[in-house]
């Protein structure tokens, strides 16, 4: 399935806790360019999350507008043109690798049989994992699982795939491990990708854009645009423009944390 852009505009939300009304978001305008890879980046209890699920139609906004590919998000959404791994990738443990891959595919789709195990197949080949096919949840590694996880979103075929800190949970060695294949399989399918982190590092080495966002209420303090080279290895690390970034993307957000 072709990539897809999305354009939000003046996207505010707003909750009611205990008869208080409060902002969570507020004044944002986003847009996001087919195939590109664009990440939120900020403090937690900012909204990066309200926002993602905002961007893909998944959740409708109190106010502002959301299109996604010139159309309507809820579209994309009935269309199941969008994609969500989540921050934990919660497997059923009775089913193997394989089963996972494709169970959204069989449920969303009503698909059975030799179609719906292709797609899975495949998925789970970009992601790497097609020797842990029969394996189950609990023989599977914290990296392995959400790979799983991943190739799950990637056999629907979305043509966004939001991704909400996937790799959060990761040590620093598997995450960077992660980053890494994940940006092979961006490269290869050409998806747009919307990614949440709190990590800088990790923002830098796979974005083409970082939204920083501040938060009380959540909203976009600066947009960055990351001109390093593609493809991109562990050895950009050592490149002074990525410290660069990092530098600046720290110096954006270390003002506005608590702790």
């Amino acid at each position: 399935m072709e990539s897809m852009g999305i354009s939000a505009q003046g996207i505010e939300m707003r909750f009611t806790v205990r008869g208080l009304e409060q902002t969570v978001l507020e004044n944002l305008d986003v847009t996001i360019d087919p195939g590109s890879f664009v990440t939120l980046l900020g403090p937690s209890g900012c909204g990066k999350s309200t926002l993602l699920k905002i961007l893909g139609g998944i959740l409708a906004p109190s106010s502002g507008d959301v299109s996604i590919g010139g159309r309507a998000a809820t579209e994309a959404v009935r269309e199941r043109r969008i994609g969500l791994v989540p921050q934990t990738p919660s497997l059923l443990p009775w089913k193997s690798a394989l089963q996972n891959a494709g169970m959204l595919r069989r449920i969303a789709r009503g698909e059975r049989g030799d179609h719906a195990e292709r797609a899975a197949e495949k998925a789970l080949e970009m992601v790497g994992l097609t020797a842990a096919r029969d394996k189950l949840p609990h023989e599977l590694s914290g990296g392995m699982a959400q790979r799983v996880s991943i190739a799950r979103a990637l056999a629907m075929d979305p043509a966004i795939l939001l991704m909400d800190e996937p790799f959060g949970a990761l040590d620093a060695i598997t995450r960077d491990l992660m980053n890494e294949k994940l940006a092979e399989i961006w490269a290869a399918t050409g998806k747009t990708v919307v990614f949440v982190t709190h990590s800088i590092p990790e923002a830098v080495f796979l974005s083409d854009t970082v939204h920083v966002m501040g938060a009380n209420p959540g909203r976009v303090i600066d947009t960055v645009e990351i001109d390093l080279p593609r493809p991109r290895t562990r050895e950009v690390f050592a490149d002074p423009r990525f410290g660069a970034y990092t530098t600046r993307l720290r110096e954006e957000l270390e003002p506005k944390v608590t702790v």
